[in-house]
C-alpha cells in the first residue's frame, strides 16, 4: 500500500505539472493572440484614415474640441472618382466636388468604439460655424442624427476596444540654426487665403540647443497662389512687432536676393513681427527673372543708393570700347621717343556689324569721349583729333563715311594737348551706335621728346591678316595731312598695322532711349482681374520713363499684342491689359538731350483680385549660429502642413497569478492630404 500510495502521489504531481505547463502555454498563446488582434486593429484603423485623408484637403477640416488641440475627433470632406476615369469630379470653376463629409470619433461605450460617421451626399452649403456644430453633435450623440444633414448620416464601427487617440495638425515651424551663415528654402504649410490683405506673423518659439540666439532672417517669401516671390525687406515696415525691430540688412557676401534680407533680431521666445501682405501680387524688385530682356538698358546693384538696391537704368555713361579688348593685349607696350614724331594716325574702332573681328563696342551713347595714353615715363603731344563713322560697316576701311558728320575732339577747349599718362577729351557731339565702326584720326607733334604713345599689338593674328588691321600710319605727314580728313591725293606712304597707338578707350554717355522687358508672370488664374501697376523710380529733369503692359493665355505670350502696337503711359494706373492668365510689362526709358542723365527704375508691382485658394506658404530663410526656431501664422491662424495621429489600443487580461496585465498596441503616423480643392 505504501508503494501504491507513493506511485499515486507521484502521478498526481506529474499530472499537476503537466496541467500547469499546459495552462501556462495556453495563457501565453492567448496573450499573443490578443496582441496580434490589437496590432491588426490599429493598422487597419490607420490605413482607413490615411485612405480617406489623402482624398481631402487640410483647409476644409474641422476638429473637436474647438481650440488649439490636440483633438479627439476630426471632420473632413472626401471626393471620389464617380465615373471611373481616374479624375476627381470638378465644378464649373475647376474646383473639386466634395460629395461626402466624414467624421472619425470615439463612442464612449464599454469598450470604446472608433466610429466613422459619413454624411452622403455632403451639404456643401453649410457655413464654417455649422460644420463645427455638426462635428460637436456627432461626438456628443455618437452618431449623425439630429444635426445638420442628419438625414443623410450613417455610422460604421471601425473596431471596439479600449483606446486613446489624439490628432494634432503639424504647425509650420522652421529651425534656422546652422553653424555657418547660409540660406535654405522651405515650405512651412498651407493656408486658404481670401482675396485682400492678410497679416503674416512670425513668432520665435525656441532655438536649437547649439544656437546662440533667436534671430529670424527672411530673404524671400512665397505667400501667393501664383507663387510669385516677394523680397522680405521690401515688405517693411512691419505692421506690428514686439521684442525687437525688423530691419533691412545688407548682405554683401553670399547669394541673398537683392543683396539684403529682413532681419528680426529676437532675443527670446515669444517675440513677434507682423507683415501686411496682399493675397496675390507681383513685386519686381531685382529685375533678373528668367526671360527678361534689356535693350540699351542694364540691371545693376547700385551701392550709392540709400538703401542699396537693384535698379534698371539706360546702359551708358561708361567705357564702351578699349584698345586692350580689341587687340587682346592686357599689358600694353611702348614706343620710344623719336619714333613717331610728325606722324598721322588713324585707328579703327570695330563695331558689331563688321564681318571679321568686330563687335568691340559694347554700348550706344548720345555723346562720347576719347582717352589717349602715353608710354610709361614719357609724354605725347597730340592734335587734330577727329572721330567719325567708317565708310564700311562690315569690313576694315580707314575712311570716313561722311566728312560733314566728322566731329573734332577738344581737350579743355583746345585742339591739342600734352598727354602724360592718360588724357581724356571733352564731350564730343557724335552719337555712337555699337553696330557701326568708327575712325579716330589724330596727329603726333613733330617733337621727338613728346611722341611716345602706348602701343597695343593684336595678340591673335599675324600682321598679314588684313581683316584684323587696326591702324594706318602716315609717317612724316606734316600738318597738311593731319588736317585732311580723307588723306586722299596727298602722296604720302600709308602703313597698315595690327597695332593701336595712343588711343586707349572710348567713353559714351547714355543712349537716346532703351527698353527693359520683364519676365512673364503666371497668375495661375484663368481670368484675373488686374488692379493697378505702380512703381518707384528716380526720373531726372529732361528724362522720361513710360510703361506698357500686355497679357495672354500662352506661357510665352505668343498670343498677346506686340508691345510696338500698345500705347505707353507715364503714371501709375489700372493695368490696361485683358484679363488673361500671363502678364508682362515693358519699361521705356529716355535720357536727357546731352545723354548725361537716365531715369532709374527701382521696383514695379502689379496686383490682381485673387480668388480664394489654398496657398503653399514658405520662403527662403537665413540660417546661422544665432538664428532660432520660428513659426508663421496668417490672420491669427497657424499654418498646417500635415496631421499627426497618435493611436493606442489596449486590453486588460489576467495573469496566471490572477493579476491584471495591460496589453497595448500603438501607432503614430504623419498624414498629408493630397488635394487642395482645385
Amino acid at each position: 500500500m505504501v508503494e501504491v500510495s507513493a506511485a499515486i502521489a507521484l502521478l498526481v504531481v506529474a499530472i499537476g505539472l503537466a496541467l500547469g505547463g499546459y495552462m501556462y502555454s495556453i495563457k501565453n498563446i492567448n496573450e499573443a493572440d490578443i496582441q496580434n488582434d490589437l496590432d491588426i486593429d490599429v493598422q487597419l484603423a490607420m490605413e482607413r484614415l490615411k485612405r480617406d485623408l489623402r482624398l481631402s484637403s487640410l483647409d476644409t477640416m474641422f476638429y473637436y474640441p474647438a481650440g488649439g488641440g490636440p483633438y479627439e475627433a476630426i471632420s473632413f470632406p472626401v471626393a471620389y472618382d464617380s465615373d471611373g476615369d481616374g479624375i476627381l469630379e470638378k465644378d464649373d470653376e475647376g474646383k473639386i466636388l466634395w460629395d461626402e463629409t466624414v467624421v472619425y470619433h470615439v463612442r464612449p461605450t464599454t469598450p470604446h468604439q472608433l466610429v466613422k460617421t459619413t454624411f452622403k451626399p455632403r451639404d456643401n452649403s453649410l457655413s464654417d460655424a455649422q460644420r463645427q456644430a455638426q462635428i460637436e453633435a456627432v461626438v456628443k450623440t455618437g452618431s449623425g442624427a439630429g444635426t445638420y444633414n442628419g438625414q443623410n448620416a450613417s455610422s460604421h464601427v471601425i473596431f471596439q476596444n479600449l483606446l486613446h487617440w489624439k490628432i494634432e495638425p503639424k504647425a509650420g515651424r522652421f529651425d534656422a540654426y546652422s553653424p555657418v551663415l547660409t540660406r535654405d528654402r522651405a515650405s512651412l504649410g498651407y493656408m486658404l487665403l481670401d482675396p485682400g490683405m492678410h497679416d503674416v506673423t512670425f513668432k520665435t518659439v525656441g532655438k536649437n540647443s547649439d544656437a546662440s540666439g533667436y534671430y529670424i532672417g527672411v530673404d524671400q517669401l512665397f505667400v501667393s497662389p501664383s507663387a510669385s516671390p516677394r523680397e522680405g525687406e521690401a515688405q517693411l515696415p512691419a505692421k506690428s512687432q514686439s521684442g525687437a525691430a525688423a530691419v533691412a540688412q545688407y548682405m554683401p557676401v553670399g547669394s541673398w536676393k537683392g543683396s539684403h534680407q529682413l532681419l528680426f533680431p529676437a532675443s527670446a521666445p515669444g517675440h513677434t513681427f507682423t507683415l501686411s501682405m496682399a493675397n496675390d501680387r507681383w513685386e519686381e524688385t531685382n529685375f533678373i527673372g528668367i526671360g527678361y530682356q534689356a535693350d540699351d538698358t542694364r540691371v545693376e546693384f547700385d551701392s550709392t543708393l540709400v538703401p542699396r538696391d537693384h535698379v534698371v537704368r539706360l546702359n551708358g555713361m561708361g567705357t564702351s570700347w578699349e584698345a586692350a579688348a580689341q587687340t587682346a593685349t592686357p599689358v600694353p607696350g611702348s614706343v620710344t621717343n623719336g619714333a613717331m614724331a610728325n606722324c598721322a594716325v588713324r585707328t579703327l574702332i570695330k563695331g558689331a556689324a563688321m564681318e571679321q573681328a568686330g563687335g568691340w563696342i559694347s554700348m550706344n551713347g548720345r555723346r562720347c569721349k576719347l582717352t589717349f595714353r602715353s608710354a610709361p615715363g614719357t609724354s605725347l603731344i597730340i592734335g587734330n583729333v577727329f572721330i567719325g563713322e567708317s565708310i564700311s560697316t562690315n569690313s576694315v576701311d580707314f575712311r570716313f563715311y561722311d566728312e560733314s558728320d566728322v566731329e573734332q575732339a577738344t581737350f579743355a577747349g583746345a585742339s591739342a594737348t600734352l598727354v602724360t599718362g592718360p588724357a581724356t577729351s571733352d564731350w564730343i557731339d557724335l552719337p555712337i551706335d555699337r553696330e557701326k565702326s568708327y575712325v579716330v584720326a589724330y596727329s603726333i607733334a613733330n617733337d621727338p621728346l613728346h611722341d611716345a604713345p602706348c602701343m597695343w599689338r593684336d595678340q591673335n593674328v599675324g600682321s598679314t591678316n588684313l581683316a584684323l588691321f587696326a591702324t594706318t600710319l602716315a609717317p612724316g605727314a606734316g600738318s597738311m595731312i593731319a588736317n585732311d580728313k580723307d588723306w586722299e591725293d596727298q602722296g604720302v606712304v600709308i602703313v597698315p598695322t595690327n597695332r593701336i597707338f595712343g588711343l586707349e578707350s572710348l567713353f559714351v554717355g547714355y543712349p537716346e532711349d532703351g527698353t527693359y522687358t520683364s519676365q512673364v508672370i503666371d497668375t495661375h488664374l484663368a481670368k484675373p482681374r488686374y488692379g493697378d501697376i505702380t512703381w518707384h523710380a528716380n526720373v531726372p529733369s529732361g528724362t522720361a520713363l513710360n510703361f506698357k503692359v500686355r497679357s495672354g493665355n500662352a506661357p510665352d505670350l505668343s498670343d498677346a499684342d506686340s508691345f510696338e502696337t500698345l500705347t505707353s503711359f507715364a503714371y501709375p494706373r489700372t493695368v490696361p491689359a485683358s484679363y488673361n492668365r500671363y502678364i508682362q510689362f515693358q519699361a521705356l526709358m529716355e535720357s536727357d538731350e546731352k545723354g548725361l542723365e537716365s531715369p532709374v527704375l527701382k521696383d514695379v508691382a502689379i496686383g490682381w483680385a485673387g480668388q480664394k485658394q489654398l496657398v503653399d506658404v514658405g520662403g527662403i530663410f537665413t540660417k546661422g549660429p544665432n538664428y532660432g526656431v520660428f513659426e508663421i501664422s496668417i490672420d491669427g491662424q497657424p499654418l498646417r502642413s500635415a496631421l499627426i495621429v497618435d493611436l493606442e489600443i489596449y486590453k486588460d487580461t489576467l495573469t496566471k497569478n490572477h493579476e491584471n496585465r495591460r496589453i497595448t498596441s500603438s501607432l503614430k503616423v504623419e498624414l498629408t492630404p493630397r488635394n487642395s480643392g482645385l
